[in-house]
């Protein structure tokens, strides 16, 4: 074995793990307005822009060598069913085309969730009290859908609906979208570690919590359940969050038989 550990050279052609800029994705938040850069108090160093000054900041983040964003919009308006996360004109949808026109090798990711455009702040349409599941999966991939004809490079569930990653996929390939691929939040376990990214989007819930559709942080074995029905759906990449406190559950998906699947992971507070 030793063979191959010599010098720098042959170290690094056998190297099976590697980070670089080029594996980051840099989160984004887009707010309706102009001229707006405002920092967010519990993220020191992020901000959140209007689309001119997100277009801007894009071009930095590209120059540094990270050539992926992963955008989340906060509307000027919200509402009980979260219209302006499907609206055509919305502040994401519009975000997509102006940094797409201005930086067309730049990737674009965008969230797909109604958290930050809702008025009760969760993740899908409350009825009764209780968050309807197909209601709220059918909006989510009309999201998808108008983030695809904005230009979206991808889209990234991350609302823990049971079956939305098979609606989106279908919905997606429907529409003349077969190549745009899904970054599945797929273990996603409930966490106060989301607080500052909540602050960042406007998305804290309005009352109770997240726990009903969200997974138990006490469950690994859940979450290589998630990323399975995820796969099987057609989810391209999986997620795993907060990742800090979870490599147990990266580890037990990646030992799914092959294929393998592409891991993704986000330490907390970067996503709700």
């Amino acid at each position: 074995m030793r063979r191959l550990r010599q010098n720098e050279t042959l170290r690094g052609l056998v190297r099976e793990t590697e980070l670089s800029p080029a594996h980051l994705i840099q989160p984004a938040f887009v707010v309706a307005g102009e001229g707006i850069r405002e920092g967010i108090d519990s993220m020191p160093g992020i901000e959140r822009f209007s689309i001119s000054g997100l277009v801007e900041e894009a071009g930095e983040v590209a120059a540094a060598g990270v050539g992926t964003i992963l955008l989340f919009g906060i509307p000027a308006a919200k509402d009980d069913v979260g219209s302006g996360a499907y609206d055509d004109e919305g502040i994401v949808q519009m975000a997509i085309r102006a940094l797409k026109e201005a930086h067309p090798d730049l990737t674009v990711i965008t969230d797909v969730c109604l958290c930050e455009y809702t008025s009760h702040g969760h993740c899908g349409v409350v009825r009764e009290g209780e968050v309807d599941n197909d209601i709220s999966v059918e909006l989510l991939a009309k999201t998808a859908i108008s983030h695809a004809e904005a230009g979206a490079d991808a889209v990234a569930p991350s609302d823990m609906m049971d079956g939305r990653i098979g609606s989106i996929r279908y919905q997606l390939d429907e529409e003349g979208h077969p190549g745009v691929p899904i970054v599945a939040y797929s273990a996603k376990y409930a966490s106060a570690f989301y607080g500052p990214f909540r602050d960042a989007a406007g998305s804290a819930p309005g009352s109770g919590d997240r726990r009903g559709y969200q997974m138990d942080p006490a469950n690994a074995a859940e979450a290589v359940r998630e990323a399975e029905l995820d796969l099987d759906e057609g989810a391209d990449m999986l997620m795993v969050k907060p990742a800090t406190l979870t490599w147990t559950s990266c580890a037990g998906s990646r030992r799914r038989p092959p294929p393998h699947w592409p891991p993704t992971t986000s330490p907390a507070s970067t996503r709700c």
